[in-house]
């Protein structure tokens, strides 16, 4: 038997698998153009990227919020996403990965 098999290796997802599936949705679609999402710490306001995660989805400055953060920005006009008429059409299904 070889060494690999005998010691499999094990993966722990400590910080859940909703924030590490966010990661494979890249931009959104409205309206039929791409929009990159904004990632955590590249907001207009400052929620304090450098010091802690997100406090609503656990993301770390560089990451993609979890879609429905109630931090992520709309990427078409900066207004919260969750609320934003330009994503109202859009979901985790709708989603351009």
């Amino acid at each position: 038997m070889s060494e690999q098999n005998e010691n499999p290796k094990h993966f722990v997802i400590y910080r859940g698998t909703r924030i590490i599936e966010a990661q494979s949705i890249t931009h959104y679609d409205v309206n039929g153009e791409d929009f990159e999402r904004v990632r955590y710490g590249n907001e207009s306001d400052d929620w304090g990227a450098y010091e802690r995660p997100c406090h609503d989805c656990g993301g770390i400055k560089g990451e993609y919020h979890v879609p429905s953060c109630d931090v992520e920005r709309c990427p078409k006009c900066g207004g919260q996403a969750i609320s934003c008429d330009c994503l109202d059409e859009v979901d985790e299904r709708t989603a351009c990965r």
